[in-house]
């Protein structure tokens, strides 16, 4: 599990998503921006060359040091598709009843992800609820020790932020560098686990706010 956790750090700091790769816990104030904050900030001051020579590297060392998500995901392709880009760009797909709703609730937009970076991510988040699964309930309840179990699975401490999210449930998060997308979860008894985009205002938890 050691070369996962190497892996992922080295590509963290030179992936797209690079500002903030990690939070290690939220349970007291803010929890922070979590991993991958500053991803639009780091895009944008990227030129597209460079920008695409991370991507790439990234994606290099994420297959190091996953081969067999990689090897699952490799056929797949690595350009959106368009169902992936949400509603039609000229307004005709469904519309919600309070036309302000879109705007009222921009702050939750997210990234778009290629079906390459789906597949990845949801391999990751396969990985990640099978070991949930099989963890000790006291594991669950305890936002350090969710964390342990997350970081033993071979993802960095900066790549993974988790926060307690009531007296017997963990909120957690993770940005799995060279894959692309966000994974998050919940050990609650309702929780579950979604592979989502990157947070439009930054980072892989979902951010508070709108009006």
């Amino acid at each position: 599990m050691g070369r996962g956790r190497s892996a992922v750090v080295a590509v963290c700091l030179g992936a797209v998503l690079v500002a903030g790769c990690g939070t290690e816990s939220g349970s007291k104030g803010d929890p922070g921006p979590g991993p991958g904050a500053g991803a639009a900030e780091a895009a944008g001051s990227a030129s597209p060359s460079t920008a695409e020579e991370y991507e790439a590297a990234a994606r290099e060392e994420h297959d190091s040091a996953w081969p067999a998500i990689a090897e699952k995901c490799r056929a797949v392709p690595s350009e959106p598709t368009a169902a992936a880009s949400g509603s039609p760009a000229d307004g005709s797909g469904p519309q919600p009843e309070n036309p302000k709703y879109a705007e009222n609730h921009a702050y939750k937009q997210t990234t778009d992800m290629s079906p390459a970076e789906q597949c990845r991510g949801e391999a990751h988040a396969a990985l990640i609820g099978a070991a949930l699964k099989d963890a000790a309930p006291a594991d669950l309840r305890d936002e350090r020790r969710t964390l342990r179990l997350i970081e033993g699975l071979g993802y960095a401490r900066d790549t993974v932020g988790a926060r307690q999210a009531g007296p017997d449930a963990v909120a957690w998060n993770i940005f799995v560098a060279g894959a692309g997308p966000c994974i998050s979860g919940s050990t609650g008894p309702d929780g579950g686990i979604e592979v989502h985009g990157a947070y439009l205002e930054g980072g892989c938890v979902e951010p508070v706010g709108g009006h």
